[in-house]
């Protein structure tokens, strides 16, 4: 049985390894080399003003880009903030990213908030998967997000006043909805949980519990 349960734990994690590894080959050809061709054919014509600012807006999106790209694979907290205020910065970073829409949120989280790594990572993430997700498919103008860690036992959960049905995002197509999949894949991972269900009057709400391990975590934390 422990034979076996270690076979599963390598291919998950071979699996995950892959994943990994074609997305960053996607983003590279997709996105890197496909701006540094752009610029490479320009070059023959960068004695023109217009052509000048063309390469220099190109180089600036590229930058801006790959730095946010490096932010999704490996999330830097700040360590003079609080988790708390780094989360808030990355609230406001998302609404940023969406100037189209004008959605207020709401952030409940308790000021001496306590995290260890990894899960001060993985809430980060699960924060901006579940907060993008309500800027690009709600419809509703208002989100509330809660936060708490009480005797190791984190809770997160994010809420919307849109029109959508909890049914229509639990039966999605993972292949096209792929933000809720990776959510649960990262939980279920952690051992930990994902309820989906109608917010009170409208919208979505989606909570998250996991149990913060404390001799892993602390063991991650050292290393």
């Amino acid at each position: 049985m422990i034979k076996d349960n270690n076979f599963t734990a390598a291919l998950i994690q071979l699996q995950q390894e892959e994943k990994l590894k074609n997305e960053f080959a996607n983003f590279l050809h997709d996105d890197v080399l496909q701006d540094l061709l752009s610029v490479k054919n320009m070059m023959g014509k960068a004695h023109r003003p217009e052509v000048q600012d063309l390469i220099v807006e190109t180089l600036e999106s590229l930058n801006t880009h790959i730095r946010q790209q490096m932010q999704d694979y490996h999330p830097i907290l700040l360590k003079n903030l609080t988790i708390k205020d780094n989360y808030l910065n990355l609230i406001e970073a998302i609404s940023l990213s969406f100037p189209e829409r004008d959605i207020y949120v709401n952030f409940e989280c308790s000021d001496t908030l306590f995290l260890v790594e990894p899960y001060n990572v993985l809430v980060y993430r699960l924060l901006k998967e579940l907060l993008t997700n309500v800027y690009k498919h709600s419809n509703g103008n208002h989100a509330w997000i809660m936060l708490s860690q009480e005797k190791g036992k984190i809770e997160l959960t994010i809420s919307d006043n849109g029109t959508a049905d909890a049914t229509c995002v639990i039966t999605a197509d993972t292949v096209t909805h792929k933000g809720i999949a990776s959510i649960k894949e990262q939980v279920y991972r952690m051992e930990g949980s994902v309820s989906i269900s109608n917010n009170i009057p409208c919208g979505i709400c989606i909570q998250t519990r996991i149990l913060m391990k404390g001799d892993d975590s602390y063991q991650h934390f050292v290393s």
